[in-house]
């Protein structure tokens, strides 16, 4: 489970409550629709916005089908998310799919330090 807040792009600061989205990830080639219901059992369950369904295999048609039954997350700023989303390992490896989730900022977490000037550099010793 991962809890997610939202974030304003201009001064990428956190606002709000939280929200879940819950992650569930399967190896093996025996991928099933049943598998992705189990997933939207769980995401109503804890009361998550988004589901990551992430496997080694592609998904098959049935699990597809049952992920679109899911519908859509409308965010604060007027975005639509898939509720379930289908990701494979290779797909998000060679960047060809990424988690998509409401107000993704790349670069929020990594703040650049100021710059100092405080004369010359000292030399070592």
């Amino acid at each position: 489970m991962i809890l997610i807040q939202s974030a304003n792009s201009r001064t990428r600061s956190f606002r709000g409550e939280g929200r879940k989205i819950v992650v569930s990830v399967k190896g093996g080639e025996n991928l099933k629709a049943d598998d992705v219901r189990s997933v939207l059992a769980v995401r109503e369950r804890d009361g998550a916005e988004i589901a990551l369904f992430i496997s080694l295999e592609e998904p098959t048609k049935g699990m597809v089908k049952d992920a679109a039954t899911a519908g859509f997350y409308e965010s604060p700023n007027g975005k639509k998310y898939p509720r379930v989303q289908l990701l494979t390992i290779d797909g998000l490896l060679r960047n060809k799919q990424r988690a998509e989730h409401p107000d993704y900022l790349p670069d929020l977490n990594f703040k650049k330090a100021k710059t100092e000037a405080h004369g010359e550099q000292k030399k070592l010793l």
